[in-house]
């Protein structure tokens, strides 16, 4: 089917639906057994018509009168005709010729018997029967149901887990050259919504595009036994309703990623002016994003009513199609019937008609499935181009582990453009740090300085160059290993929404209530956990909301201090905090460094005098690197900055 393609649903679903190979098999086992058992209550109705209605003399003398006509009878032979009929009706087999109507005598023979045994006190008893022959066939296909809608929620729901779960490990395992460049509210869409409507297609595929189907086509295979010629007729009909509709659901399936991409537009206009209220109020700009939400918000529906216009005129010409269709049947049926083609009494005929009007039900559903999977097409595209998303980061089979700093960090060649720029950010960078040696990072805003640390960092690889730590490129160590390496801290302190306790944890999931308290007093955060109504079990809220910058910044260097590692990142760790707090966070930060070797990067340079060596970068190349001292001497690019901060006279560049 078109909406299996391979570049589609089957292709996103199928990694996930292979655990679940033999519930799925189950799953279409029950939705066979239940159709079948479903359908075949209707031919229970040719005997029930029997009991119901032994003789049906009106239609016997209209029918005898025409064959007399036809062939020129004397009027004085209907007696004996009728005679004959009548023989033929006690006598079913002189008449069943073919395989079909010998089946449809047997079941009538089996439950009614002898017509001419048809007492009132008989007929009475077989209508019981018959229902209670209905009872069990149903009773049957409910349990079957029930035991394809358990097999097929338990299988859904593994595929739906497995593919979120196979989601946040692919992303989360994506560089930051990936997540620098991605949209929050997009990907939070893609997320949430396409995920959802995932797991509705799931739903559906396992529920009505396994069963439907198979009922419309026991339908009408059973209709066929019946009268063959009408059944043909019928599926000979059907291109005319599938064709249109499939036209139609094409349309749906491009309209959807339309639809969807405008949705997760306007998921990160709203993720935008939340995340910015403070900025947003600060310019009484609300009205301004209002009208801009609102452009976006009419972007989603004029794409959705694309999508809905074409689902809806395909619904209304199934509609449409399936009962014109209906009434053409009967006319059909009619002409069939009048030329002698077509045979049967009126229980066969009433159980036909009912039949072809469970197998137009079941395609009408199988269609109205068919276009809300058509919907969701978008949404499998869009999660595919997630999974799609080639990692750059890759650890090769046979990669070193790395048990220390050992001989220290060199960086040679280093070079990095990121995505879409034509300027490198860094390029030519030769540094060498020796364990237990600080080094710090200085120059004007984009000079490259995060992206260095970064790329130490190993969240980015580089387009040129390498990093060797101990001798070994980092490209060829596990990471692991590598990231058991250093310990870092950034300007802007994460903190997740959940107690002091375990957001310090987190550099030692399996640390101690005592080392965490140890961690706390090298971060001189310890008394003020200490004095909360809670202590370390304080919920800090979302992103660390109920704490000030200095204490988050604190809480993520007990963090770091917790996990030990020899080697520190801190990227301007104290430049976002007012003087009182960086004070405090400095004191932290120098009780932290000592012992280990660090990369420093500093945006007030009073931080760093003291380092064993200062790297100045400017547009992305290493211009300078000596001690304070021998920076300032040279009069260049370190002493015009530091002039600028101290409010020295200006030093002009060398």
């Amino acid at each position: 089917m078109g909406f299996l393609r391979s570049n589609g649903i089957f292709r996103l679903l199928w990694p996930h639906a292979k655990p679940h190979f033999g519930k799925l098999v189950g799953v279409f086992f029950c939705s066979f057994l239940g159709a079948l058992l479903m359908q075949s209550t209707f031919l229970l109705l040719t005997p029930a018509w029997g009991i119901l209605f032994p003789s049906d003399s009106a239609a016997l003398d209209s029918r005898i009168e025409q064959v007399m006509q036809e062939r020129s009878i004397p009027a004085d032979r209907k007696a004996e005709l009728v005679a004959i009929v009548q023989e033929a009706q006690t006598d079913p087999s002189a008449v069943a010729e073919g395989w079909k109507e010998k089946l449809r005598m047997r079941i009538t023979d089996a439950i009614v018997g002898d017509p001419k045994d048809l007492t009132p006190e008989r007929r009475k008893f077989l209508l019981w029967v018959v229902a209670g022959l209905v009872s069990v066939l149903a009773l049957a296909a409910g349990l079957v149901s029930y035991l394809g809608i358990l097999l097929g929620a338990k299988a859904g729901l593994g595929m739906v887990v497995s593919l979120r779960q196979a989601l946040v490990h692919h992303l989360m395992h994506l560089s930051l050259r990936y997540h620098g460049r991605r949209k929050f509210g997009d990907l939070l869409s893609r997320m949430s919504a396409d995920v959802s409507k995932t797991l509705s297609v799931i739903d559906i595929l396992l529920r009505d595009l396994v069963q439907e189907p198979m009922s419309a086509l026991i339908a009408l295979g059973m209709a066929y036994i019946i009268a063959p010629m009408a059944t043909l007729g019928v599926v000979l009909g059907l291109p005319l309703l599938l064709i249109p509709v499939s036209i139609l659901l094409r349309r749906m399936r491009k309209g959807s990623t339309k639809s969807l991409n405008e949705l997760g537009a306007a998921t990160q206009a709203m993720t935008q002016i939340f995340s910015g209220i403070r900025t947003v109020k600060a310019y009484r700009a609300e009205d301004r994003e209002l009208d801009r939400f609102h452009k976006v918000q009419m972007g989603y529906v004029e794409a959705t009513m694309k999508m809905v216009r074409a689902g809806a005129l395909s619904a209304a010409w199934t509609v449409t199609y399936t009962h014109v269709g209906m009434g053409l049947m009967v006319v059909m049926v009619g002409y069939m019937s009048i030329a002698g083609i077509l045979t049967g009494d009126g229980g066969s005929m009433l159980t036909f008609f009912i039949l072809i009007s469970q197998a137009y039900k079941s395609i009408k559903k199988t269609l109205r499935s068919t276009g809300t999977v058509a919907e969701a097409q978008g949404a499998c595209d869009r999660l595919q181009e997630l999974v799609d998303e080639a990692p750059d980061i890759i650890e090769p089979p046979n990669a070193a582990v790395l048990t220390g700093l050992g001989k220290g960090i060199s960086i040679q060649n280093l070079g990095f453009t990121y995505d879409g720029e034509s300027t490198p950010a860094l390029q030519d960078i030769n540094l060498d740090l020796a364990p237990g040696e600080t080094l710090a990072l200085v120059g004007p805003s984009g000079a490259g300085k995060s992206t260095l640390v970064d790329l130490v960092a190993r969240f980015i690889d580089p387009n040129e160059g390498r990093i060797l730590v101990d001798g070994k490129d980092l490209r060829e160590v596990t990471l692991d290993s590598w990231t058991d390496q250093y310990s870092m801290v950034t300007q802007a302190p994460f903190l997740f929404h959940e107690s002091i306790l375990e957001n310090i944890r987190y550099g030692r999931p399996n640390a101690t209530p005592a080392e965490v308290e140890a961690a706390s007093e090298a971060a001189d955060i310890h008394a003020f956990i200490q004095s909360l109504p809670q202590g370390y079990r304080t919920n800090v809220a979302d992103a660390g909301s109920r704490l000030s910058g200095g204490q988050r910044q604190r809480i993520t260097i007990a963090r770091a201090v917790l996990h030990g590692a020899p080697l520190l990142l801190l990227d301007e760790a104290t430049s976002a905090l007012d003087t009182e707090s960086e004070r405090a966070v400095q004191r932290a930060l120098d009780r932290l460094m000592e012992g280990h070797t660090s990369i420093v990067i500093a945006h007030r340079l009073s931080t760093i005098q003291n380092a064993d060596r200062i790297a100045v970068l400017d547009h992305g190349r290493l211009v300078e690197l000596g001690t304070h001292d021998e920076l300032i001497r040279k009069k260049g690019l370190y002493a015009h900055l530091h002039s600028l901060q101290f409010r020295t006279e200006p030093i002009p560049q060398a």
